[in-house]
């Protein structure tokens, strides 16, 4: 029971990885908050069901009033603030093609969302977190790294989140709160599977191109990034800030 009593925030827990997130972080003794744009209803069924506490919050993290009254409501029902996870973005329907294909409006929205969405919930946790610490994970991605094709927007933006969180690392280290992020390489969940169905670009599967590159080989599934959360959750990381773990099984080196 790593988080006992501990409150944590996880944006883009409905369903995919921040739902194995949240389900992870609950069995370890966290009071789980589940923010998505989705219905988060059956995550909090789950996690009520193994003995947890949950609550669903409707949140558009590109509001900033909804991220603000998220924080709010994790407030109200527990008391305190002590993680956020900020893994809301868009992913699974955007669609793999040439960059010429990639409308200006569309990479401004994916843009917006998937960078300001972090912004907008740690500035909402902030005034919370001020007085007692905490942590905050922002959910970056092994693509970055990869210079994957197909998504120029998406990995624009998840690239815009590691500098974010070393720029946020900064100035709340003073504060005693660690800014972390995690990198997956392509993951089996309801938005990465989706995602690999809508390319249109002639390459394989985003699966069989980056397994076969992996010093693990193995296919990448929302599990293994539990444990690296909760490193970064846990006082085991007091002393880590600022830094990205990547997690794609050894395809890119960081």
């Amino acid at each position: 029971m790593r988080l006992k009593d501990k409150v944590a925030i996880i944006t883009g827990a409905a369903q995919g990885i921040g739902a194995t997130l949240a389900f992870g972080f609950a069995r370890e003794g966290a009071r789980i908050i589940i923010g998505d744009i989705l219905d988060g209803a059956a995550a909090v069924k789950q996690i009520e069901g193994e003995g947890g506490e949950a609550i669903f919050v409707h949140t558009d993290v590109n509001d900033e009033q909804a991220c603000l009254a998220l924080a709010q409501a994790a407030v109200d029902r527990f008391g305190a603030i002590d993680i956020l996870v900020n893994n809301a973005a868009i992913f699974g329907g955007l669609v793999l093609k040439p960059f010429m294909e990639v409308s200006s409006e569309e990479y401004k929205r994916v843009m917006e969302i998937n960078t300001s969405g972090a912004f907008h919930c740690t500035k909402a946790v902030f005034p919370h977190m001020k007085d007692r610490g905490g942590k905050i994970i922002n959910i970056s991605s092994a693509s970055i790294l990869e210079g994957a094709p197909g998504m120029p927007h998406y990995v624009a933006s998840k690239g815009a989140i590691m500098a974010l969180t070393r720029a946020l690392a900064r100035e709340l280290g003073d504060f005693n709160i660690r800014v972390n992020a995690i990198a997956p390489g392509f993951t089996h969940s309801e938005a990465g599977d989706a995602l690999d169905r809508n390319r249109a670009l002639p390459i394989p599967s985003l699966e069989q191109l980056q397994i076969n590159s992996r010093s693990i080989k193995k296919k990448g599934i929302p599990e293994y990034l539990v444990g690296p959360a909760l490193f970064l959750a846990t006082d085991d990381s007091s002393f880590i800030t600022g830094q990205m773990i990547v997690n794609d099984g050894g395809l890119t080196f960081h």
